[in-house]
């Protein structure tokens, strides 16, 4: 073994022990104070502050919140039994144990408390009897309130609740309190679970949470899950509260909930080329009006270059399809250009179908369905001087950055886009069975017919605003292993598989979350910096110098030669990163 690996070896080794007494209390005397009473935890405090005293508040007792359960044909049960927790069959605290237990005619709920230095763990039991006739779906605990002497960092609001689901990303919710902090924290990455902070609209005082089934008022946006219970099973669970000084990183407070991701959801993206990826826009789109109604021009009914002048080129007549079409190439060489200029890897084609719909149909993304949506796209070349002449315009068209060494893409949605006989057009959002299917359609004839590679996914939410399950793009990125992935919405867990898409532009986007990197080592995201007031791009060089360093894709215009494209040059300089020439950017 080279003294390299021993010393890597040891450093992690280290790292994890560091962790482990951190958590424990063992690096110095445990601050975390816990007493209990006839009520279950009396008071707690850390490091002097006291969190809760129900002396003081007796409001803040443990109680379970409402449940959800279902006849065995999955249909609610709304009887008080079965939907309220305090209205049960007995509730008992063993001052012994410090165990709360609650009885219900479908079987029972237990919340052992167990301090290990600065940790309180609350291990969970969920019961129910083999005759209950009911599936439990889940219930929301609530264990114990903490009142924090001030609003905690990045809190914003008191009445914002502070949730993890276990589905999108590690369960790790942290309240830094000034006197200190507090993450919650569920190590378990197998099955859902919500845990965190809810407001009790009482200043700064938050109930932690733990539930098993969607809390009470869950925007539609976010994870409705349950952990269903069958008759004669049991389910059980650990939620730690750890508490540590102010700033404590969660890497060493959370390093198992981390690891224990990683193993579950691992990492399949392996994407070496951190080179610039180039944006190309062809068309405007109209402004404003009815997005099912078309506002091409006479001559140029997917308003290509935004040109409305039939002197140029009109794609209705045999000889302005020609002018056209000498126009595209010319783009395409153009294109090559300002890649090589920039140093990038390739370049996405956001609407190679035009832009004939006002937003938000404007961006087509249906590539096998072009010679419906442009047909003149799709047109012969005519031109017996040109290198391409008998392909089709599209062919072409992409064919002249690969012949370069260089990767192409278009945008994808996994909406369907419907173009009706009346000439209006629609976005058609999908069941979520049938997204994968849409996807890989449009993906799979743009590899397979351009050779492309590169792909951003626009729109990837459902109808109600939902991001989509990530577990689509893991599907889809394991069908094309040789191409990228850039999702415009996102959830951690996406990093999995794909280069989320960030925007520079619109919300500041300056590199990946680095809690990502606690368990997506290598992560990166695709941030676009378009556009971008030029002054501002400067405020911020330093911190996309450090995204790229750290990994970070940076997107611009290579449709034309923009004048951050400089900046972007120069930040992967300053980054270590310059572009290798384009003798050697073949694609990978």
């Amino acid at each position: 073994m080279s003294y390299s690996i021993k010393f890597r070896t040891v450093a992690i080794v280290t790292a994890a022990f560091v962790a482990w007494m951190l958590i424990c209390g063992l690096q110095s005397n445990a601050q975390l104070s816990v007493t209990y009473g006839a009520a279950g935890i009396q008071t707690l405090s850390y490091a002097g502050a006291v969190l809760e005293d129900l002396a003081a508040s007796p409001s803040d007792a443990f109680h379970i919140w409402h449940m959800k359960v279902t006849d065995m044909k999955g249909v609610v049960l709304s009887s008080p039994d079965y939907g309220w927790g305090e209205n049960n069959k007995g509730r008992s605290w063993d001052s012994a144990m410090h165990t709360w237990t609650y009885q219900f005619v479908w079987g029972a709920i237990a919340v052992h408390y167990v301090q290990r230095g600065n940790v309180l763990d609350l291990q969970v039991t969920e019961s129910n009897l083999p005759n209950s006739g009911v599936i439990v779906c889940g219930a929301s605990i609530y264990p114990l309130v903490l009142h924090f002497p001030q609003l905690p960092s990045g809190f914003v609001d008191a009445s914002y609740p502070q949730l993890a689901f276990n589905t999108t990303s590690p369960s790790v919710t942290v309240a830094d309190f000034g006197a200190g902090e507090v993450a919650v924290v569920v190590p378990d990455a197998q099955r859902p679970l919500y845990s965190g902070f809810l407001p009790t609209g009482s200043g700064t005082a938050y109930t932690t949470m733990i539930s098993t089934t969607a809390p009470d008022g869950l925007a539609t946006f976010q994870p409705h899950n349950d952990r269903p219970i069958q008759p004669g099973q049991t389910d059980s669970f650990t939620v730690s509260l750890r508490f540590a000084p102010a700033g404590t990183a969660t890497s060493l407070l959370a390093s198992d909930a981390y690891e224990n991701w990683a193993s579950t959801w691992p990492a399949q993206l392996h994407w070496s080329d951190r080179r610039p990826i180039g944006t190309v826009y062809l068309a405007s789109s109209p402004s404003g009006g009815d997005v099912t109604q078309p506002g091409g021009y006479p001559n140029n009914p997917r308003r290509y270059f935004n040109n409305s002048n039939a002197e140029n080129f009109d794609t209705t007549t045999a000889e302005g399809l020609v002018l056209f079409q000498a126009r595209m190439l010319q783009q395409a060489k153009s294109n090559v250009e300002n890649m090589q200029r920039l140093g990038a890897q390739g370049a996405i084609t956001w609407d190679i179908e035009g832009e004939q719909y006002p937003q938000e149909t404007s961006y087509v993304c249906a590539p096998d369905n072009i010679s419906q949506i442009a047909p003149e796209m799709e047109s012969i070349i005519s031109d017996r001087n040109s290198p391409f002449y008998g392909m089709k315009l599209d062919d072409a068209y992409f064919k002249t950055m690969t012949n370069a060494g260089l990767r192409v893409g278009v945008c994808i949605r996994p909406q369907h886009f419907s173009l009706n006989p009346n000439g209006t057009a629609q976005q058609i959002s999908l069941p979520v069975a049938s997204v994968k299917d849409e996807i890989v359609r449009k993906i799979q004839f743009a590899h397979d017919r351009w050779g492309a590679t590169l792909f951003y996914l626009d729109s990837t939410v459902e109808p109600d605003g939902a991001v989509l399950d990530a577990e689509i793009f893991q599907q889809v990125a394991a069908r094309f292993p040789d191409s990228l992935l850039i999702p415009e919405e996102s959830t951690p867990k996406y990093y999995a598989y794909t280069a989320p898409f960030l925007s520079y532009i619109f919300h500041g986007a300056t590199g990946t979350n680095p809690e990502i990197r606690n368990y997506y080592r290598s992560a990166f995201s695709a941030i676009l910096v378009n556009d971008a007031d030029a002054s501002a791009l400067a405020n911020n060089t330093a911190a996309l110098v450090a995204a790229v360093r750290a990994g970070d894709i940076l997107m611009g215009h290579v449709g034309y030669w923009q004048a951050n494209n400089a900046t972007i040059v120069s930040i992967y300089a300053e980054a270590g990163k310059t572009a290798p020439t384009s003798a050697s950017s073949t694609p990978q």
